[in-house]
């Protein structure tokens, strides 16, 4: 396969309407044929234009003298042209352009038509079966059959004689061809009739002329019907006109009835094209929209004219015309400059491999800057190349031990690689010294695309990829100078984290407080029976007090009984004004440690103030202070603690009641007792002793009495808090849900382009993860599950939490939550099953209840679905679709190269044509995308504008030579050496691939 346009389909100037001196009609060129032919190849050259369509009317006089007398003869070419002209001659391309006046009037006027031709047809065969076979008509007789005469050159000249003698203004024009010319019509079946003909089949393009616009004229009067049939048996449109371009392709808008009612009237898409129309020599290949404005002269005013070049993406060969047909949309653009939308630094333009040891041939390969594939037999090379390419821009890795660079390094040491840029610059590379890991294409190997695919589930690798895709898309304003995904997400998010940590620390503390309120009210028991207990032990030591012997010593007994009480009530007093103190301190301990976080909360906040431009006098207001001063009443509450310290202690003398009196007093009461020491002892422990539980009875009083009242209402707010606080994590949740709906807002809406795929079918949402196992296993633990446990045993609390919660927790909806979660607590409520007699000996109820309200195995992602299925459920196949649909559907910010090894490995063929085709067409046109493939869809209705055949055999030494020939589609050389019949010998299914993209855009059959 050597093809003569290696870099296969590239914009090419076409200048589809060059009129001749043998138009014959608004000749403006002269006779003189070597000055024509002069002017006209310079002005080509200068313009560069790819493709020439000579056109005359109803004769091809003008292109078989270009043909026969100019091309056919060195001799005169060397005349008229310097050899680096005549080389750039050689290198273009002229077609036959016919153009006929129709026996159809729409409107006011007679409608022109084109036919082109193939070059491939000889000039024998359209001049003796094609022109010379179609008539016009000649004359009349009443209620006869009109004459009607061949068109050949003759024969309207003799029509133009007649006319002449027969009107007197055809007789000012003096010319009888220019007025036969003028008069003539033929008839569009009698054209199609005779192109019926095998020798044209395949190889001319009917067109007629529109050069109003077609979406805004009236389909409602009588030309309608001539009008349409017109259209519909065209295959192109003659006009440069931008809403009848879109019209024709049925763009909305202007048409606004869509594709498949366009296709129903008019048959088929119309590629609009267009030409110079010159019939002078400053109209050569200058198609100026404002050539008839009055006041505008393209000579003076070149600056202002509208120059709408007619481009193709195609090779300059009547194959690569019929492109058009087939991709209307894409392979055709009018306007002054080609529509290449690549970044052309990071294109590269071939590829050259040398010191090879004889496995690869020395020649650099081209490449397209559009979408290249690769394809071959199995072991042909085509991964090798991918590759090398990847290798020399940096980006190759050898963690895959079944790549080709690795299984074949014993005998490429020492290769050399050098990629040339659209921009002129070179990247070099050899082969095992160390790359310049500059990363200059986004390679993704058959391995890479594997292992982030191939697994059940989705990997934290995928994960990355796919952040990186979504944050590559964003509008750099709204990146927030984030460098990464989580980074933005973090700063999206941040204050609202901070809060529901804040949150989980405050459910932490209402079950700790709570759990402390429940304990103290199992104790009630406890403390109620240590009441009794202490009256019966006072009860014994009453009895055991011995007897007075005297009235007197009975008296002083109980009065040193009641000093003996009064002191240990000032002692607590005392104790608890004390501890009051320390509390004091405690506060101001507290205070002083909070001033230093505000303070370094202010600091931190200034600086990002600063940052936005508050000023510094206005900063000062976001400095956190107490509204007042918080020492002076501590200070005063202090003062009076110490007062009453200092009054309960007794000051000099003692006042009555206070510590010190009390203790003289008792010292001199013990004086008078009895002179029995041991008496006196006895005596001293059992009045302590009373003393001290009257004490104690009091204080378990008032604790009872507190555990009875305030502390009961406390627990009943307490588990009300609690849930309060667990219901407000997943607000603050549902909060950071909204923020991060709006990150992936824009992306969502490019997913829904209808341009790429249908609404629905991928879809990008934030999705409420929950970790049911997870959150279980932790619970495991905490249960001795030889006892019966809320919902019998584990796999009963198991199934309750999937029925009851998990249905909340996965809509992350706050109320819903609320409610299943009461309604899962009422089994754990039950006044029959105390947690005690479930949980292991070591657990407490804090425990449980910490594990019942964590929220850690509850998050936030983005989801992915395809078709309704999220992405860790979908076929190894499907999510590599969804990867790639990501990376050349958002990955806009990346305009490296794309290097892809066998993306459609485990897909089939609709799965290709129907989802992936679609985002390869777009990605193309604004990125280099270099597949290797197997499937003809990805080659074929992608419409690849360069394909690579990759080809291996064997040396006498048998290692093996891989060779690379490309061309493009269009290429087609028989016996099956074009790459088109390489496409359909090589990939199955090829030839079914070629229709349907033949047919796609035509109503069928």
């Amino acid at each position: 396969m050597v093809s003569a346009y290696p870099r296969g389909s590239e914009w090419r100037k076409w200048d589809f309407q060059v009129h001749t001196p043998a138009s014959h009609l608004n000749n403006q060129f002269g006779d003189d044929w070597d000055e024509y032919v002069r002017k006209l190849f310079r002005a080509a050259i200068a313009k560069n234009i790819a493709v020439l369509c000579i056109t005359d009317y109803f004769t091809i006089d003008g292109y078989t003298k270009l043909k026969q007398e100019y091309l056919g003869n060195d001799a005169k070419l060397a005349s008229l042209f310097t050899p680096e002209e005549i080389a750039s001659i050689r290198r273009m391309r002229l077609l036959p352009n016919i153009e006929f006046r129709l026996n159809k009037i729409v409107g006011k006027s007679r409608i022109n038509c084109h036919v082109i031709l193939s070059d491939e047809v000889s000039i024998d065969d359209i001049i003796d079966h094609f022109l010379n076979d179609l008539k016009f008509t000649y004359e009349a007789e009443p209620q006869q059959t009109a004459d009607k005469r061949r068109l050949k050159i003759d024969n309207l000249r003799e029509l133009g004689i007649k006319l002449m003698e027969q009107h007197e203004p055809f007789r000012k024009i003096g010319n009888p061809i220019i007025v036969g010319m003028m008069n003539a019509v033929v008839d569009d079946d009698a054209i199609f009739d005779l192109l019926k003909n095998p020798k044209f089949n395949g190889k001319y393009l009917f067109g007629v002329v529109a050069d109003e616009d077609l979406s805004r004229i009236g389909w409602d009067s009588q030309d309608h019907h001539s009008r349409k049939v017109l259209i519909q048996r065209s295959d192109i449109l003659f006009s440069s006109n931008p809403s009848t371009r879109r019209w024709a392709l049925a763009l909305n808008p202007p048409y606004t009835e869509g594709t498949k009612n366009f296709l129903k009237e008019f048959r088929t898409l119309k590629p609009c094209v267009h030409g110079s129309d010159c019939h002078s020599f400053p109209e050569i290949g200058h198609p100026c929209a404002k050539r008839k404005d009055k006041g505008h002269t393209c000579a003076h005013d070149s600056e202002e004219c509208d120059l709408r070049f007619c481009w193709i993406k195609a090779d300059p060969t009547f194959e690569g015309l019929k492109q058009i047909l087939y991709e209307p949309s894409d392979r055709i653009h009018i306007g002054p400059t080609a529509p290449l939308l690549n970044d052309q630094a990071r294109t590269i333009t071939s590829v050259a491999i040398s010191d090879a040891n004889g496995w690869f041939d020395a020649a650099a390969l081209p490449l397209n800057l559009g979408l290249v594939s690769i394809i071959g037999q199995k072991g042909s090379g085509k991964s090798a190349l991918a590759e090398l390419i990847a290798y020399a821009a940096g980006t190759w890795s050898d963690s895959d031990e079944n790549s080709f660079l690795v299984r074949a390094a014993a005998h490429l040491g020492g290769l050399k690689i050098e990629l040339l840029w659209g921009d002129g610059r070179r990247s070099n590379a050899k082969l095992w010294d160390e790359h310049s890991g500059l990363d200059e294409v986004r390679y993704l190997s058959q391995r890479f695309v594997e292992r982030l695919c191939a697994q059940d589930g989705i990997s934290d690798e995928l994960i990355r990829e796919i952040e990186n895709v979504i944050f590559s898309y964003l509008d750099p304003a709204d990146t927030m100078n984030a460098s990464d995904f989580e980074e933005l997400r973090t700063l999206k998010t941040e204050a609202i984290r901070i809060e529901v940590d804040r949150l989980k620390g405050e459910i932490h503390r209402v079950i700790g407080e709570e759990c402390e309120l429940r304990l103290r009210q199992q104790k009630l028991p406890e403390k109620k029976a240590r009441i009794a207990t202490l009256g019966k032990e006072k009860e014994g030591l009453l009895k055991q007090m011995p007897k007075a012997a005297t009235p007197q010593e009975a008296a002083l007994q109980k009065t040193l009984q009641e000093a003996r009480e009064a002191l240990t009530k000032v002692q607590s007093q005392l104790a608890a004004e004390r501890q009051k103190l320390q509390k004091i301190a405690d506060v101001e301990a507290s205070i002083s440690s909070f001033k230093g976080q505000m303070n370094t909360f202010y600091v931190r906040l200034s600086l990002t103030l600063k940052e936005l431009g508050i000023p510094e006098a206005e900063r000062a207001q976001y400095r956190p202070i107490f509204s007042g001063d918080v020492q002076a009443p501590l200070n005063a509450r202090k003062a009076d603690l110490n007062s009453l310290i200092a009054r309960l202690e007794g000051g000099e003398p003692p006042a009555s009641g206070t510590l010190k009196n009390l203790q003289a007093q008792i010292t001199a009461l013990t004086a008078r007792e009895t002179a029995d020491k041991a008496l006196q002892e006895n005596i001293k422990r059992i009045q302590m002793r009373i003393a001290a539980i009257g004490s104690e009875v009091e204080r378990l009083a008032a604790e009872i009495a507190t555990t009875e009242g305030a502390d009961r209402e406390r627990i009943k707010e307490s588990s009300k808090d609690r849930l309060n606080a667990y219901v407000a994590v997943f607000e603050n949740m549902k909060r950071e849900q909204l923020a991060l709906e709006d990150l992936y807002h824009p992306i969502r809406n490019q997913l829904n382009d209808k341009a790429m795929l249908e609404h629905g079918q991928l879809e990008l949402s934030i999705r409420w993860g929950v970790e049911l196992k997870q959150w279980l296993e932790r619970g495991v633990g905490l249960f001795d599950q030889r006892k019966t446990i809320p919902y019998g045993n584990l796999d009963g609390l198991a199934e309750a939490a999937r029925k009851i919660l998990m249905p909340a927790w996965s809509t992350g909806d706050p109320d819903k939550i609320r409610e299943k979660m009461e309604e899962f607590m009422v089994e754990f409520r039950r006044s029959d099953l105390l947690w005690k007699s479930y949980a292991r000996s070591e657990v407490t109820l804090e425990d449980i209840l910490n594990w019942l309200y964590e929220v850690s195995h509850i998050s936030l992602n983005y989801s992915l679905k395809f078709n309704g299925a999220e992405l860790e459920s979908l076929s190894p196949g499907t999510k590599g679709i969804v990867l790639l649909i990501l990376y050349l559907g958002l990955d806009f910010a990346d305009t490296r190269p794309l290097v892809i090894d066998q993306p459609d490995e485990n897909l089939d063929n609709e799965s290709i044509y129907n989802l992936l085709m679609p985002y390869f067409k777009r990605a193309k046109t604004r990125r280099q995308i270099i597949i290797i493939t197997h499937n003809p869809n990805l080659v074929v209705n992608a419409d690849s504008e360069q394909t690579i055949v990759a080809t291996s055999t064997r040396r006498d030494s048998g290692l093996p030579h891989i060779a690379y020939n490309s061309g493009s589609l269009e290429h087609s050389e028989p016996p099956d050496s074009g790459t088109r019949e390489l496409v359909c010998k090589i990939l199955e299914g090829g030839s079914d691939a070629f229709k349907k993209r033949e047919q796609r855009y035509s109503l069928p059959q």
